[in-house]
């Protein structure tokens, strides 16, 4: 029994490890790409010089702050899929690059009912109204985009309208997968 419970603890390791990527930061780094699912780092070790991390638009916002090197290390774990730019503010012309980021959770959408959300994006108090089903039973799965569970709730669908409590979610993208009489069907809405 133990020995079964250590392959699933590997396998599950396996399963949602993230990867880190390690990139050099100097007056070489002219036109940086790199494309990495969510959930990966990218980290960036200093060369000879004075230099910052800087993104300049795009999905994510980081700041590396100022460092000289050689040797100092920043890095950065990309939650949202999306491209980001960034720079060194002293080099901008020869230090500079783009991460994209992918992935999605891996819940895919099928569409069996109707369904809304307001606000989107949302805070704390999510709202989902349903376009054909007037009341019942439904389950509500609420999964991130690294395809992690992380809520489930079973509630009553009163006049095609119910209301969760979404507040104890980090920013992101998340993902409903919702249970009825009538099938399931998914939607994506923005945590903010």
């Amino acid at each position: 029994m133990k020995y079964k419970l250590l392959i699933i603890a590997l396998f599950t390791n396996l399963v949602y490890s993230q990867t880190n990527y390690q990139y050099n930061w100097g007056m070489s780094s002219t036109n940086q790409q790199i494309t990495i699912n969510v959930g990966d780092t990218v980290t960036w070790t200093w060369g000879g010089g004075t230099h910052n991390l800087r993104s300049t638009g795009g999905t994510e916002s980081f700041d590396s702050g100022y460092y000289t090197g050689p040797g100092p290390q920043f890095s950065y774990t990309f939650n949202t899929p999306g491209v980001t730019t960034y720079i060194c503010d002293p080099h901008p012309n020869s230090m500079y690059g783009t991460v994209t980021v992918t992935g999605t959770a891996s819940v895919d959408e099928v569409n069996l009912f109707d369904f809304s959300f307001f606000p989107n994006p949302v805070s704390e108090i999510i709202n989902i109204k349903f376009e054909n089903i007037v009341n019942g039973q439904i389950t509500v799965e609420i999964y991130d985009v690294l395809g992690k569970l992380n809520s489930k709730s079973n509630t009553a669908l009163i006049n095609n309208k119910v209301s969760l409590d979404v507040s104890s979610l980090s920013k992101g993208i998340y993902i409903a997968k919702v249970y009825s009489e009538d099938g399931v069907s998914v939607r994506r809405f923005v945590k903010d």
